[in-house]
């Protein structure tokens, strides 16, 4: 058996001496960046302690349920763009968990992965808040709801499809760091 493989492999390599490889132009498509975010030991905020986005709590949207969908659009999307992120189409670059994290804690990585993301020109993110427990309204996810809202860094936000979580997701589309526009 041996042999046959040796011979086919000299054939092989006999018929391919002439033939040039084809140029790869494309991008493989990376595997998501996953920036872990590190808890912060329980302290006394010190003075050089930066509040990275002033999210307010002050809440003025209704309460979402752990099953309900929520989306967020700025004014003036592209309606192609919509659909895309409904529908899950853009690359993941990369993923925020937060669930398990107190509302705090939420809070500052949040704002610590925004700020990671505007810095490395990342655009489409996942955020899993989790769904919360059952008979409550889900904290995180309702934090998030009205936080993202709050940034101009943030275009659009929608529940996830099922494979990324569903419910207990969001899909997340961040301004193009490198250009002023609105342009996408």
């Amino acid at each position: 058996m041996g042999k046959k493989s040796d011979i086919d492999k000299a054939l092989f390599k006999e018929a391919m001496k002439d033939v040039t490889p084809l140029k790869h132009t494309k991008i493989s498509p990376s595997k998501p960046l996953t920036m872990s975010i590190k808890r912060r030991p329980q302290s006394p905020r010190q003075d050089n302690d930066i509040i990275l986005f002033p999210f307010s709590d002050y809440e003025t949207l209704p309460p979402v349920k752990s099953n309900e969908l929520i989306e967020f659009f700025r004014t003036g999307l592209q309606h192609k763009v919509l659909r895309k992120i409904r529908a899950g189409q853009y690359n993941i670059e990369a993923r925020l968990d937060l669930h398990g994290m107190l509302v705090e804690e939420a809070r500052e990585a949040l704002g610590r992965f925004i700020i990671q993301c505007r810095r490395e020109g990342i655009r489409n993110v996942l955020i899993i808040h989790g769904k919360g427990r059952a008979h409550h309204d889900p904290i995180l996810k309702n934090k998030l709801n009205h936080w993202l809202r709050q940034t101009n860094d943030v275009l659009a936000f929608c529940s996830t499809r099922s494979n990324h979580g569903g419910t207990g997701a969001l899909y997340v589309l961040l301004k193009n760091a490198h250009h002023r526009g609105h342009r996408q």
